[in-house]
């Protein structure tokens, strides 16, 4: 038993647009980046592009309709998390051969990861039973990487409804975008940057999703690359062949 996945890096925010559909270009590979959440108008934009692209119909959420800003969030949230199972799964998929992502994926792993070492084994096998068992068990180690979001503290400014009225703390930006990601289906991580903001940070315990379930575990919560898969005998043999010579295992 092993983290078959061991990306030793990660995408941070950068901006507030650099890395705001990161996710769709590298997370089928692993690789885990995070989401800016503060600018909606830019995440609607993004959603009605990724939406058209990806053959989704794009319904608009407008300025003023009901928690609108809260509503943009969670719907490219959704939409992104869509998209990268889509792509995840595909990749899993394809065949082991020259140029196709599946290789890309093991090639993009560390040398020292156990999945490239059985990767790197499997290349070297002759065709035959024992190389398509290493390749189911190659398969089975496939996760996309964690999609994360950004809030920026101190972004969190009062919002008013369209008679002028200022609306409640919770529609201010910062709640609102806090809601957005709790409402959404990713099992990420928020990352609070920029400021100090107890009021905002106090808000997490109005959502299940940042409590831990009865196994004390969290559902908005970095969690693929900490997955521990079982091991194919072919596998195990690989490994085991190593530890013969003296290369180091993580168990």
């Amino acid at each position: 038993m092993f983290k078959p996945l061991l990306h030793k890096f990660h995408i941070p925010v950068m901006g507030i647009g650099f890395t705001i559909d990161t996710p769709i270009k590298v997370a089928r590979f692993g690789i885990s980046s995070v989401i800016s959440i503060v600018e909606d108008e830019l995440i609607e934009q993004m959603r009605e592009f990724h939406c058209r692209k990806a053959g989704e119909e794009y319904v608009p959420i407008k300025t003023g309709d009901e928690d609108w800003r809260a509503r943009r969030i969670t719907a490219y949230l959704n939409l992104v998390h869509r998209i990268v199972q889509r792509q995840t799964e595909q990749l899993r998929q394809l065949p082991f051969e020259p140029s196709s992502e599946i290789l890309k994926y093991f090639e993009l792993l560390p040398d020292d990861s156990p999945a490239k070492r059985i990767f790197t084994a499997m290349m070297e096998m002759e065709e035959g039973n024992a190389k398509k068992l290493l390749q189911k068990q190659l398969r089975s180690f496939i996760s996309a990487g964690s999609i994360d979001v950004n809030i920026m503290s101190k972004l969190d400014k009062v919002n008013y409804a369209k008679n002028s009225e200022p609306l409640p703390t919770e529609y201010s930006d910062g709640h609102a975008a806090l809601r957005g990601f709790a409402n959404s289906e990713l099992n990420g991580a928020v990352i609070f940057s920029a400021g100090f903001n107890p009021r905002l940070y106090a808000y997490l315990e109005s959502f299940p999703d940042f409590l831990p379930d009865n196994d004390g575990a969290f559902k908005k919560e970095d969690n693929p690359q900490g997955q521990r898969l079982p091991l194919c005998p072919h596998a195990r043999k690989t490994l085991g062949q190593e530890r013969a010579l003296g290369v180091g295992i993580q168990d």
